[in-house]
């Protein structure tokens, strides 16, 4: 019985002496030091990644597409393919066009709206794009595609680019301004778009 209570005070010593070894810090300092401990993970990120990305409106980008700061901007071809696992011939799906300012970001155009090509990818190939999906994102140059891979986001990218999705049965991208909730404008099927068009009906 004297060997147990020996042994029952040295455990309490020990313990009290690994969270008391001073008195005026205490429990308080190892509590600090956990809190910064646990925020580590985030250091060396900055703020840039604390930033929370915009959800683009398909109205907004068609409108900047057809705006006067893209007018004489190239148009390029842009599409999807679904990644099936497979080995084989990778099917292009072609789905709209983009537009960027000065022609200097056509890639990050394609990547920063990859979800509203996503959407009307959908749109335009019902039975053959779901949601569930996992699809690769490209764009024409000459006559290859080419997969849209990582880029440096600028600020404010979104209003240097825009996005037109090609013609499809739902006609989201061109109904009248009188249609709620896709008040979408004639006029901006232009030139280059109309030129786009007929080609691939001619070809």
């Amino acid at each position: 019985m004297t060997r147990y209570y020996g042994f029952m005070i040295l455990l309490v010593a020990v313990s009290t002496h690994g969270f008391m070894t001073d008195p005026a810090q205490g429990l308080v300092q190892r509590r600090v030091s956990f809190t910064s401990t646990s925020s580590l993970p985030m250091a060396g990120f900055g703020k840039d990644s604390e930033k929370k990305e915009i959800k683009l409106k398909p109205k907004q980008q068609w409108d900047r597409y057809k705006s006067d700061d893209l007018k004489g901007s190239k148009i390029v071809r842009v599409g999807v393919h679904v990644i099936d696992g497979e080995a084989g011939v990778v099917e292009w799906k072609e789905v709209g066009t983009v537009k960027s300012k000065d022609d200097s970001f056509t890639e990050i155009a394609v990547i920063r709206q990859k979800a509203l090509i996503a959407d009307h990818s959908r749109r335009m190939f019902p039975l053959q794009i779901f949601a569930k999906d996992t699809l690769e994102w490209g764009y024409m140059q000459g006559e290859e595609w080419l997969v849209a891979g990582k880029a440096a986001m600028p600020d404010d990218i979104e209003k240097l680019i825009g996005f037109q999705g090609l013609p499809e049965p739902t006609g989201f991208y061109i109904k009248t301004a009188t249609v709620k909730a896709t008040s979408f404008d004639n006029s901006a099927l232009d030139s280059g778009f109309d030129s786009l068009m007929q080609k691939r009906t001619n070809g």
